[in-house]
């Protein structure tokens, strides 16, 4: 049976596409999007206006995912990875890439089909086709502008055309999509999407078909190298600012101290959830590359076994899509508790409810990537609906400042930035002679050391407000909880209705503040620590050039070391003056051959 927001918003919906040709629709991740789409191709079909459906998605496990929803959800059969589906099926599902691949008869088919047969093009996750020109999404943006023509230019091209994202959006005019309608430019030259439907994450929280969120945090005590100062920034990873602290989640994984705390906590918080539950929930561990989610893997699997239990972690990764995406439809379908290690496999579409633990151990603060992210634990079992009883979305995540915020930024309504950052799945390093050659920055900071703090517990909820617990209030309280049979999993909202209930008997009285001792610092380093720090940034420009120059390596470091007055291999020994000179040689070098080579 259709949701209540469904009902509610498919007159709407089908209005606007009867009216304009098409509609944009903005749905919470985990909503129900995809059996929306199959509501309203029923309703357009029964109009008589459409015959046949064409789901474009962003990824290609998304397609099977489309495919299986709807032949169970709607009885609409699609044909996977097709221009054009068998007799008696409806329609076909593919994917953005697959449309701009140089075949013969593709897209000509495509065009073909939908000249011969009215027919609905629904767009999944249609953000992606801002016309960033850096990212590749242009050519993403190409084809779908040739199928469907330009909506506010009165130029459509199929009969029907069904936007779905994840959230409103604003961006420049020139990365307009073509299927969207916008309203005037701002004061900003910016144009907001204009929706035709929409569901917030507020609402299907409140009706019990997503799950709030408590938000553990991991906190630490950082030394990051500012390499632009040549100084060190100490203090909790929740005081440092927000680029140095940046720098530093990115590097926690790779402290073997903090991936055996962090991995401990996602553990911990698994099997509260599945005693809870009594059913086989999951965790998925976000890591911010491809190295540290392959150790985030054997680690859950390090402290199983140190538990005398099997190991239980899978591994999903872009070496090897093909093999990935195997695993994650495996790690979906299996009936026992498991872990999945990944970077940015798992993340728009994917469709596993029992997941209920996310640690969040990536660096990304991009609004688009949090939400989508967040959302693979918000989704609700269908355990929980039998019992009448939904678990909380647990994350776990380091207490970086801005990194928490962006997750409690989730639970309240706001109009999202498309930016080329957050739209960009994967930029390629070459897209040809002649055209853009893109390389990861040089680092400005680097993490030092780290030595492993206290959990926070954030307890959000369905209105927008959130309220933390306090390590030693939710260990008083715990043994009561205990005593009175609470599942742990609850405990922390259980504090907070504590809290809330006697106030001030239990909160931390005003001066109860922390010591200036634990506050973020800026150390000078002494001097041999400073020629460390110049001769670390010399070794990664070095890295670099071994990566991406033409000329062997030890020819361009015997280069930089000759003009800065170094023998060859004597860095070790140098002065601070000749180590800079050399760094100011190395870098003015790249500059010079990334404008020759149009490396960005």
């Amino acid at each position: 049976m259709p949701r209540e927001w469904q009902l509610r918003e498919l007159d709407k919906v089908v209005g606007a596409i009867m009216r304009t040709g098409a509609a944009t629709f903005s749905g919470a991740p985990g909503a129900g999007k995809t059996l929306f789409a199959g509501f309203v191709f029923d309703a357009l079909r029964e109009a008589g206006l459409v015959e046949r459906l064409m789901v474009v998605v962003p990824r290609r496990g998304l397609a099977k995912q489309w495919m299986d929803a709807l032949e169970v959800g709607c009885h609409l059969r699609l044909k996977p990875h097709s221009a054009q589906e068998r007799p008696n099926q409806d329609g076909v599902v593919v994917t953005y890439q697959s449309l701009t691949e140089r075949s013969a008869d593709s897209l000509e088919t495509h065009l073909i089909m939908a000249e011969r047969i009215p027919t609905l093009l629904v767009l999944d996750e249609v953000h992606h086709l801002a016309r960033d020109a850096d990212s590749g999404h242009a050519a993403w943006a190409r084809p779908i502008a040739r199928l469907a023509g330009d909506v506010e230019a009165g130029q459509q091209g199929i009969a029907g055309i069904l936007n779905l994202s994840g959230t409103l959006w604003r961006s420049e005019r020139s990365e307009r999509i073509s299927t969207v309608r916008y309203t005037p430019p701002d004061a900003d030259n910016r144009i907001r999407s204009i929706v035709d439907g929409e569901v917030t994450v507020q609402e299907l929280i409140a009706v019990g078909q997503l799950r709030s969120i408590d938000l553990y945090r991991v906190d630490a005590h950082v030394q990051v190298a500012d390499y632009a100062d040549l100084s060190y920034i100490e203090g909790n990873l929740s005081d440092v600012d927000a680029k140095p602290a940046r720098a530093a989640v990115a590097g926690l994984a790779d402290i073997n101290s903090w991936r055996t705390a962090f991995v401990a906590s996602v553990l911990d918080k698994l099997e509260k959830a599945h005693r809870a539950l009594n059913y086989h929930v999951k965790a998925l561990i976000v890591a911010a590359t491809q190295d540290q989610a392959e150790k985030f893997r054997d680690e859950v699997d390090r402290q199983m076994r140190e538990r005398h239990l099997q190991p239980l972690a899978e591994l999903a990764v872009s070496r090897n899509e093909d093999e990935a995406q195997i695993t994650l439809d495996n790690f979906r379908a299996q009936k026992r508790v498991g872990v999945l290690c990944t970077v940015d496999m798992a993340g728009e579409g994917y469709d596993c409810p029992e997941i209920a633990v996310l640690g969040y151990a990536s660096n990304k603060l991009t609004s688009l990537y949090v939400r989508q992210v967040t959302a693979r634990a918000m989704r609700v079992t269908d355990r929980e609906r039998q019992i009448g009883t939904v678990l909380p979305a647990i994350v776990v995540l380091p207490d970086s400042t801005e990194l928490v915020k962006e997750f409690l930024r989730y639970m309240t309504p706001y109009l999202h930035e498309i930016r080329a950052d957050e739209v960009s799945l994967r930029r390629p390093e070459r897209e040809g002679d002649g055209e853009l050659i893109w390389t990861p920055p040089l680092r400005r900071f680097n993490l030092e050391a780290v030595q492993v703090g206290d959990e926070t517990v954030t307890v959000s909820f369905h209105d927008g407000t959130s309220e933390n617990v306090a390590t030693d209030i939710a260990a008083t309280l715990a043994v009561h909880f205990k005593a009175a049979n609470l599942p742990e999993i609850y405990w922390p909202r259980a504090s907070v209705a504590t809290q809330r209930t006697i106030g001030d008997l239990l909160q931390r009285r005003p001066f109860d503040f922390r010591p200036d001792e634990d506050k973020q610092t800026r150390r000078e380093p002494s001097l041999e620590e400073q020629c460390k720090l110049v001769q670390d940034q010399l070794a990664e420009r070095g890295r670099w050039w071994a990566k991406h120059g033409d000329t062997p390596p030890g020819q361009f470091n015997y280069m930089v070391n000759d003009r800065a007055g170094i023998p060859n291999g004597k860095r070790a020994v140098a002065s601070l003056d000749r180590l800079q000179r050399a760094l100011q040689i190395a870098e003015q070098h790249i500059r010079d051959y990334k404008n020759t080579k149009s490396i960005r």
